[in-house]
């Protein structure tokens, strides 16, 4: 049982991993603690059976002074389950570490963005930066000059989620691009009607890094994943213009953006007809992507509230 608060809250998104790979992002977070006392929310979303098997897997990883606690999110959405645990669950007070389950932190790069974060008194956040893949060293670099959240390891200093909730920003349910949209909102410091574009607000770290397993196998389930990541990258192109309509041009406060992707778009496919054709014109599978989105889509199961499965050393 810990008797003080822990100094660091972290959350762990998970979806799709097999549990032995999310116990290996859990256990990289648990080294990169470096025995500070830490508050690890695993969230499963949209995944029952995952959810159960990795709550019957977590007794056999080694927490040391971590408290851990596995949530099951019937959701399947990763901006729905951002904005439960920013809400509902986050409970520390104190700066909170976002990570994906399919990636392994550096035993260094959590305390990199916490020191980091301590020095700019300024900075909202802070995001590692890739150190693997084609084009890693140009986004590392972009990031670096110009700020920036990756959606693989980041963190929002405990003010700042003080801030998201008292604004009542959420992320719209079904967005592809969170960590652009996330970024964008925190540049402009939660309100583009009274804040210019702010460099600073959100840093990028060159020393916290991950490791990821690369794909090996030119397999049926690999090629249709990559068919897949094509089409959800189309939909953030859309995504990206439409958000950038909303705080950029009309400078709109982020938490009146739509509750959904598909109205955010679908208002600014209405309101920029020219620019939308210029778009089609250019990057044809958004075409495709704004016809998908008109598709209905059920969220009845974001009523649901995260259900704790397991904890561990609270």
């Amino acid at each position: 049982m810990f008797t003080e608060n822990p100094s660091w809250a972290i959350a762990i998104f998970s979806a799709r991993e097999e549990p032995s790979v999310l116990g290996k992002s859990v256990r990289a977070a648990i080294i990169a603690c470096n025995g500070r006392r830490a508050t690890i929310d695993v969230l499963i979303n949209g995944n029952e059976a995952l959810a159960n098997d990795f709550a019957k897997l977590a007794p056999t990883i080694p927490i040391d002074s971590c408290a851990l606690r596995i949530w099951a999110i019937s959701a399947g959405d990763k901006a729905h389950t951002w904005n439960e645990y920013v809400h509902r669950i986050w409970d520390t007070k104190t700066i909170a570490f976002f990570i994906d389950g399919y990636v392994r932190v550096k035993s260094n790069a959590l305390a990199a963005i916490d020191s980091r974060l301590t020095e700019m008194h300024n900075a909202m956040a802070a995001s590692g930066v890739p150190s693997s893949g084609r084009s890693s060293n140009y986004l590392k670099e972009c990031m670096l000059n110009k700020g920036g959240i990756h959606g693989n390891l980041y963190a929002l200093k405990a003010k700042s989620m003080e801030e998201v909730r008292n604004a009542g920003f959420r992320l719209p349910l079904g967005l592809y691009r969170t960590d652009p949209l996330l970024g964008g909102a925190l540049t402009f410091r939660l309100d583009p009607s009274k804040n210019q574009w702010t460099r600073g607000s959100v840093v990028a770290v060159a020393d916290a890094t991950w490791d990821v397993d690369g794909i090996l196998d030119l397999n049926y389930k690999n090629v249709i994943g990559y068919v897949k990541r094509r089409l959800r990258q189309a939909q953030g192109a859309l995504e990206s213009q439409a958000f950038r309509d909303h705080m950029a041009i009309k400078r709109l406060p982020p938490q009146f953006l739509p509750a959904t992707a598909q109205e955010m778009v679908k208002n600014w496919l209405a309101a920029c007809p020219v620019q939308a054709r210029s778009l089609f014109l250019s990057q044809p599978l958004c075409m495709y992507a704004a016809r998908q989105l008109r598709k209905p889509r059920d969220w009845s199961k974001t009523q649901l509230p995260p259900v704790l499965l397991r904890q561990i050393n609270m």
